[in-house]
C-alpha cells in the first residue's frame, strides 16, 4: 500500500512539474513575441501588428512621420515670413507655403489616423530653436535666409516624396505622388525668387 501511495505521489509531483514548465515556456514565448512586436513612437509604446493590420510597412510609417515634420515646419517658416519679409515676392511665396502646406498637412493627419501611425504635432528642439531665431530677423537679411532655407528644404522634401511615391501602400503611394507634383512647384518657385534675391 505504501508503495502504491509512493508511485502515485511521485507520478503526481512528476506531472506538475511538467506542467509547470510547459507554462513557463509558454509565457516566455508571448513575452518574446510581444516585446519583438513592440516599438516606441514619441515616448509611447505601438504595437507593431497595428501597422500591418493597416498594411503600412515600417518605410511607409516613417515616411508619414517625417513628412509631419517637414510640413509643420514649412507652415511655422510661413507664418514668420508673412510678417517678417520685406520683399513683396517673398511674403506671396510664404502665403503660398502656407495655404499648400496647411493643406497637405491636413491630408498627412488623415491619412496617419487611418493607418494608425502616430505622427508629430510639433518641431523637434533643434528646428524650433532655428524657428525662434528667425523671428528676430527682419527685412532682406530675413528674405535671403528664408528663401535659402526654402531651396535645401524642398530639395530633401522632393527626395523624401519620391521614397514615398514608390511605398507598397496604395493610399500612401496616390498621396506622395500628387503631394509631390505640389512640393516640386515650390521647388522651381524658391529656386527663382532666391536667384533673383542675390
Amino acid at each position: 500500500m505504501k508503495k502504491i501511495f509512493l508511485w502515485s505521489t511521485a507520478f503526481a509531483l512528476a506531472f506538475s512539474f511538467q506542467a509547470c514548465q510547459t507554462a513557463d515556456k509558454k509565457s516566455a514565448t508571448t513575452k518574446d513575441s510581444v516585446s519583438g512586436d513592440t516599438t516606441m513612437v514619441n515616448g509611447n509604446h505601438v504595437v507593431g501588428s497595428e501597422s500591418t493590420e493597416s498594411g503600412v510597412d515600417e518605410a511607409g510609417a516613417t515616411f508619414l512621420r517625417k513628412a509631419a515634420v517637414g510640413g509643420i515646419m514649412e507652415v511655422e517658416a510661413a507664418r514668420i515670413a508673412a510678417k517678417n519679409a520685406k520683399s513683396a515676392e517673398v511674403k506671396d511665396f510664404a502665403a503660398k507655403m502656407l495655404a499648400d502646406h496647411t493643406k497637405a498637412n491636413a491630408e498627412l493627419k488623415a491619412l496617419a489616423v487611418n493607418k494608425k501611425v502616430i505622427t508629430p504635432d510639433a518641431l523637434p528642439a533643434d528646428e524650433q530653436i532655428h524657428l525662434d531665431g528667425m523671428k528676430k530677423m527682419t527685412g532682406s537679411a530675413f528674405d535671403k535666409h528664408y528663401m535659402e532655407m526654402m531651396v535645401t528644404d524642398h530639395e530633401k522634401t522632393v527626395a523624401l516624396f519620391k521614397q514615398g511615391a514608390e511605398n507598397r501602400d496604395q493610399s500612401i503611394k496616390e498621396w506622395a505622388v500628387n503631394t509631390l507634383k505640389v512640393i516640386e512647384s515650390h521647388d522651381e518657385m524658391a529656386k527663382k525668387i532666391a536667384a533673383g534675391l542675390k
